[in-house]
């Protein structure tokens, strides 16, 4: 008989430690559960959240504002149903992404910002291709056009203002329940249609980035974590540098040059504490018999016709998500830049370094869109090119391209009664003030 080991659990504990990959560590320590928040910190991040920032801004470390940004604070994008909401497509973000071109001066993908802190600095589409007007942005329903010429060197794609609502909760996942969801959703046998045959493609992926983690947040889940998210979101929309993450650079003067940092960590660590307090959203029932009846049969139809394939009601702890937080191949139609949101200093290539190469998503592929609180953060998509709810549904492509047509081919009743079901998922704020039940 072997030896028994002398080693004491602890022991065990440290080699462990010493052996598993640093972020391996990193991740299962800080994914326990949804993190504690104090209020201190929380209201400190709600004044952060809602504050209309300025060059110079005494809050800050650096220069503040800029030198080009989005929006003033976030607040000003985050807004509907609520303090922490989605936006409406006046708030899109412009995206870029050019071929290979040694040529070019400015990085292969990144945004074109709306607004600078001085004429000079105002970033234009004709800065990223000669090709593209002299305007910091083009109106979605031209870059949505069917018929609009298509240039193989350039493409120009918008962003929606996603809601925030819940995102404590999918914040504290465990890696496991996402690699387990992705096993049971990608499994072909598993995916069976109403006339009671296969369907052999295989849906839905992780996204693992270039350091191993898997993406949480953003459209193309660009983000391990809420706070990697919150850390990007104020250098890239509000030009706010903060440790790790240096400001939007200007275009036109890739040299320029900020002065300081604005932003320390312990204050990102506040503005991520506050959205992790924000209250999931609720399902807000009808009152009446026959309005409830309604909702029933649509929340049966929505899971008959495929659509909780992808929208899984549950994740693992958290009830009424309906996602399974995996990339889905929406269709050409609902192609974009591949060129990541969050991109502000120059690259060298062209593809995505966020990712593993493997692991680089599509120009189709798209996070499953968590449809909690869906009534109240139209427009929908990723870049809000769908004003209705039903709109949403008909234009899924790709993987989802057999959901849609079923959907189509539902009468006109059962249609109906799956726009009813979604449009009792709303926003905690809007809940507040009505009859609310846990969503089942």
């Amino acid at each position: 008989m072997a030896a028994r080991s002398r080693m004491r659990p602890a022991h065990w504990i440290v080699l462990a430690l010493v052996l598993a990959p640093a972020w391996k560590v990193v991740e299962r320590l800080s994914r326990s559960g949804p993190k504690v928040v104090s209020a201190e910190s929380v209201a400190e991040g709600r004044t952060l959240f809602n504050h209309d920032w300025t060059v110079k801004d005494p809050l800050t470390k650096g220069d503040g504002l800029g030198p080009v940004f989005n929006a003033t604070s976030c607040l000003a994008c985050h807004n509907q149903g609520g303090a922490g909401g989605g936006g409406p497509v006046a708030r899109n973000v412009t995206v870029y992404g050019l071929s290979s071109d040694p040529k070019s001066k400015v990085p292969p993908s990144g945004v074109v910002h709306q607004k600078a802190i001085r004429p000079e600095l105002q970033e234009t589409l004709n800065l990223v291709h000669s090709s593209l007007p002299r305007e910091p942005s083009i109106p979605l329903s031209v870059l949505t056009d069917r018929t609009r010429p298509r240039s193989p060197e350039v493409v120009i794609t918008q962003r929606n203002t996603p809601a925030l609502f819940g995102d404590g909760l999918i914040d504290a996942v465990a890696d496991e329940t996402l690699l387990s969801h992705q096993r049971e959703h990608s499994t072909a046998a598993r995916l069976v249609g109403l006339n009671g045959a296969r369907d052999s493609k295989v849906r839905g992926r992780i996204a693992r980035l270039a350091d191993g983690r898997i993406g949480r947040f953003g459209w193309k889940l660009e983000f391990a974590t809420l706070n990697d998210f919150v850390k990007a979101a104020c250098a890239n929309e509000l030009g706010l540098s903060n440790p790790g993450r240096p400001q939007a650079v200007p275009l036109g003067q890739l040299a320029y040059k900020a002065e300081g940092t604005d932003l320390t960590d312990e204050q990102c660590v506040m503005m991520t504490d506050f959205i992790r307090d924000l209250a999931a959203p609720t399902q807000v029932l009808p009152s009446d018999a026959k309005g409830r009846s309604q909702v029933e049969a649509g929340h049966a139809l929505f899971a008959k016709v495929g659509c909780a394939d992808c929208h899984s009601e549950k994740l693992g702890p958290i009830a009424g998500i309906y996602s399974d937080m995996l990339l889905h191949d929406m269709g050409v139609e609902l192609e974009s830049s591949t060129g990541y949101y969050g991109s502000i200093i120059p690259q060298p290539a062209v593809r995505n370094d966020k990712f593993a190469v493997s692991e680089q998503p599509t120009p189709a592929e798209w996070r499953t869109a968590p449809l909690w609180g869906v009534a109240d953060s139209a427009p929908y998509l990723h870049d809000g090119r769908a004003d209705s709810l039903e709109d949403a549904i008909v234009l899924h492509g790709g993987e989802a391209s057999d959901v849609a047509v079923r959907f189509k081919e539902l009468p006109g009743a059962d249609r109906d009664a799956v726009i009813a079901f979604l449009k009792t998922l709303r926003a905690p704020a809007q809940a507040e003030e009505t009859k609310t039940v846990a969503v089942r």
